[in-house]
């Protein structure tokens, strides 16, 4: 089972509106630089980043930095980002990307399980704005 970290986020680059929790959206981080797992991420959105989600997975954890309830900057349109939780997979190199991955699918059942979400609102970022994301998975 996946060890989930609670790292809550200070940062304050979210949307107002609560979460509507609809869908579960996958994302990777793009940084492949040594080190970027999901402590580094956690450090990354509390530096005050633009771009906000609910949790990083790497190969040894998940990460939660933000409530479901928030509305987090993540998925380039409104619609996604007001119903969405956000989970971005670290692509390290120095990481085990398979292993991320299927922190990642558990991560994906425990909140599915939270909020009744249906493996049919499991989607990609491309699904919201057409971005090649996640690119290595896709």
């Amino acid at each position: 089972m996946v060890k989930i970290v609670d790292n809550l986020s200070y940062n304050q680059n979210y949307y107002p509106e609560k979460n509507q929790r609809k869908y579960i959206t996958i994302h990777e981080t793009a940084n492949t630089s040594v080190g970027a797992d999901a402590d580094a991420h956690a450090n990354f959105i509390n530096n005050g980043s633009q771009e906000t989600w609910h949790y990083t997975v790497d190969d040894t954890k998940a990460v939660q930095h933000f409530l479901h309830t928030t509305s987090c900057w993540a998925c380039g349109t409104y619609k996604g980002n007001t119903q969405s939780i956000s989970i971005e997979m670290s692509v390290n190199s120095d990481g085990n990307y398979k292993k991320t991955l299927q922190n990642a699918i558990e991560l994906v059942k425990i909140i599915q399980g939270q909020e009744n979400i249906s493996a049919g609102n499991v989607v990609q970022h491309h699904y919201w704005s057409g971005k090649n994301c996640p690119t290595l998975l896709r």
